[in-house]
């Protein structure tokens, strides 16, 4: 919108800074357009006698409540996403302020400076059913059943009522190629409309200018704040920004083998204690296997982790066991099981490892 100085105004004597203060304190306020009347009555003496009064009861003094347009987009707080996750949603609030009936123009800013630009983003909004919470997938004529808007439309949102509050939710695509703790910024502008009953219905409100004229129809004064640089302050629109941040485990695994002892003692007990000085792979000898598995990522766990390991039938299973994971389950073979045919498969199940977490498994076998 382009930006409009704030026409500072009059009001029977009452300055522009304690005007300013009353609005914010009553919120909304009187309705735009209410005509304000009030009288006197001066009565006096001469020499003890009464004497005609006088008023102004036939002209009575009035004004116009001018139309306060102030509005304020919050946003709800970020969303963390997967790499190439669809149809994200950071949720706005917009509150009309002001003392009239508006409605809103959409429009979205993929943020310069952050680690990605976030795609498809694509508006839906939602007005709120009085209780400022936002309850989507609420029935009819609530939260969640709003209609679907279309960034840089033109249209009109639906007429908000003084002190009404409007969801917006914005939905966008996540790339693949991101990785954990990448931003994307996106702010939303809402831009003040005339609303249905407007005399341009969905033309941009504007600041009245010239002199203020204390009656008939109600005059246009932006007194809305600056949210982001996207916008200014009194020009009739406002804007939040939302972050997408990328949550993402970054898993790296490796396994390897080395020999616990060479006559096969404690080949049973993990951890237990190595032989000492070098131990050969002799028949006999207590092979030992370490798969470990680190989640590198700062704040997203690795679900879903299958770890499978099948022996060579050059041995015989003696035990295994996993350490670090969480949840899942683990299945192994008996001990002194002869791993051939593929007799011998250790395997761990949808376990979880937490972000900068190690997880091993480690498997015992004796050379045959």
């Amino acid at each position: 919108m382009t930006n409009i100085k704030l026409m500072t105004r009059g009001l029977l004597g009452i300055s522009a800074i304690s005007f300013f203060a009353a609005t914010n304190a009553f919120a909304g306020g009187t309705a735009a357009g209410t005509n304000v009347q009030n009288t006197f009555t001066l009565n006096y003496t001469v020499a003890s006698v009464s004497q005609p009064q006088i008023d102004n009861t036939g002209s009575p003094t009035e004004f116009t409540v001018d139309r306060l347009v102030d509005l304020t987009v919050a946003s709800n707080g970020n969303a963390n996403v997967a790499p190439g996750a669809l149809n994200q949603e950071l949720v706005f609030q917009l509150t009309n302020n002001g003392n009239d009936t508006q409605a809103y123009n959409f429009a979205l800013v993929n943020e310069g400076g952050d680690d990605f630009n976030t795609g498809g983003l694509n508006i839906t909004y939602y007005v709120d059913d009085g209780d400022a919470v936002f309850e989507p997938g609420g029935a009819p004529g609530q939260d969640g059943t709003g209609s679907a808007y279309t960034p840089g439309s033109g249209a009109a949102s639906s007429d908000l009522a003084a002190d009404a509050i409007i969801w917006v939710v914005v939905d966008g695509d996540i790339p693949a190629t991101q990785n954990d703790t990448d931003a994307s910024q996106v702010s939303l502008v809402a831009d003040t409309l005339q609303p249905s009953s407007g005399a341009v219905p969905g033309a941009a409100v504007i600041a009245d200018a010239g002199t203020n004229t204390l009656t008939g129809a109600a005059e246009n004064v932006l007194a809305d704040g600056s949210g982001t640089s996207n916008e200014v302050a009194n020009a009739g629109d406002h804007s939040a920004t939302g972050t997408y941040i990328v949550a993402s485990p970054d898993l790296t695994a490796a396994k390897a083998v080395s020999i616990f002892t060479q006559d096969g003692s404690g080949c049973s007990t993990i951890p237990g204690t190595p032989g000492a000085g070098d131990q050969y792979s002799v028949p006999g000898a207590c092979v030992q296997y370490v798969i470990t598995a680190t989640n590198n990522g700062a704040t997203a766990s690795a679900t879903a982790i299958v770890i499978s390991d099948v022996l060579p039938g050059d041995l015989r299973f003696i035990t295994a066991t996993p350490n670090g994971f969480s949840g899942g389950s683990f299945s192994q073979p008996s001990t002194n099981t002869d791993c051939v045919s593929n007799a011998c498969t250790v395997s761990l199940s949808s376990a979880t490892l937490a972000a900068g977490a190690t997880g091993t498994v480690t498997i015992r076998a004796l050379v045959k």
